[in-house]
Order: C-alpha cells, then sequence, then structure tokens
C-alpha cells in the first residue's frame, strides 16, 4: 500500500510541510484574527472536555472572558450537558485538529503538513493556548492572520486531499498513514475560516 506521501504526489499534490505560496493571491478571508484566535479557544475548551476537563470551569472561564457568545449552539449544548457519551467524548477531543488548523492560520504554529499524524497536544497546553483561568487579551490581540497566498495554497491542499481520500475511503484504497479524522478537521476549519456560515452549519462538500 502507498503511504500518504507517495499517493499525494501520484496526484499532483503537495507533499512539503509548507505549501508554496499561490502567486498573485491577496483576498483575505473571511474570518479576522481575533475571530479566528476566540474560535481556536473555544475549540481547545471543547476538546479539554472531551479528555475529562470538567465542564463548568470551562464554561465559567469562557463567561468570565467575555466569549460564552461565541460557543456554538451545539458546543453550548455539550459543555452543559455534564455527561458525555464515549462517541460525544471521542468528536470532542478531535476538534483540537480543527483547532490546530487554525492556529496554523493565525501563525501560532509552523506547519501543517500531510494528514499523518494527530497535533501536538503537549504543545498546545503547555506553549500557545492560555491556561484555564488565565486572560485571554495576549492570546487574542497578538494573533495575525497569514498571507492570503498562503492561506489559499494551504486550503488548496487541504481540499484537494480529503475529496482524494474520501473516494479512496469508499474504495478501501486509503493510504494505511492517513489519518482521515485529522484531515475531516482541518478542512472544516478551511471551510469555517474562508465561509459565512456559523460553526455548526459547516458543510464539506466533496
Amino acid at each position: 500500500m502507498l503511504s500518504t506521501w507517495e499517493w499525494a504526489a501520484e496526484r499532483g499534490l503537495c507533499v512539503e510541510d509548507q505549501v508554496p505560496p499561490v502567486e498573485g493571491y491577496d483576498q483575505p478571508p473571511r474570518r479576522k484574527a481575533e475571530e479566528v484566535a476566540v474560535r481556536a479557544i473555544v475549540l481547545h475548551c471543547v476538546a479539554a472536555v472531551g479528555y475529562g476537563v470538567g465542564s463548568d470551569a470551562v464554561v465559567e472561564w469562557l463567561e468570565d472572558q467575555g466569549i460564552w457568545k461565541d460557543v456554538s449552539p451545539a458546543e453550548q449544548a455539550l459543555l452543559r450537558s455534564g455527561r458525555l457519551s464515549k462517541a460525544e467524548r471521542d468528536a470532542a477531543c478531535w476538534r483540537q485538529e480543527a483547532q490546530w488548523a487554525l492556529l496554523w492560520a493565525i501563525d501560532k504554529v509552523g506547519a501543517l503538513g500531510l494528514p499523518t499524524g494527530a497535533c501536538d497536544t503537549a504543545m498546545l497546553v503547555d506553549h500557545i493556548m492560555p491556561g484555564l483561568g488565565d486572560p485571554i487579551e495576549a492570546f487574542v490581540s497578538s494573533a495575525n492572520l497569514r498571507d492570503p497566498s498562503e492561506l489559499l495554497a494551504e486550503d488548496d491542499r487541504v481540499y484537494n486531499l480529503h475529496c482524494y481520500a474520501t473516494r479512496a475511503a469508499r474504495e478501501g484504497e486509503l493510504p494505511g498513514d492517513l489519518l482521515f479524522a485529522v484531515l475531516v478537521q482541518r478542512r472544516y476549519a478551511f471551510e469555517w475560516l474562508n465561509g459565512d456560515d456559523a460553526w455548526d452549519a459547516v458543510e464539506m462538500d466533496t
């Protein structure tokens, strides 16, 4: 079976950690840097609850920081539910991969690369994100979107990878080292970044 690197290369997709920018493209995404930073914090909280952090403390922090309004209805229901099923916990944990993609978009992560590994949870918790209970102002104000040419290049790669991978999964030919759940979360993040849909309403047509 082909590796993801070989499989992507066969389809003419960039296999380097960083995709070359799209020359001459200068249209910024729909979302502003501060909005992306806040969404990353919300996803961080959703994933934290999936990993077992108490939801009461998470909700209180989001309310204290004035961003509970930025938590989607589905996320609010999840954070308020108190007890999650295993499927809900797993889905919540995977949201950190969407968070990682958005952190890349605001230049807090160096490169995404191919979706063959999960994000660095220790780096997220210890070095990138504000701690539970800490002020978020510095994190949000320091967010800067990457150049539109970089964003489009990575978005295109993620889109094409997802289209090819969806087809390969149906045919039982998905590369063994490709983490489809990681790819799905990246695609979801980019669709939100570049669109007008609310977080819960994002669609991923392939």
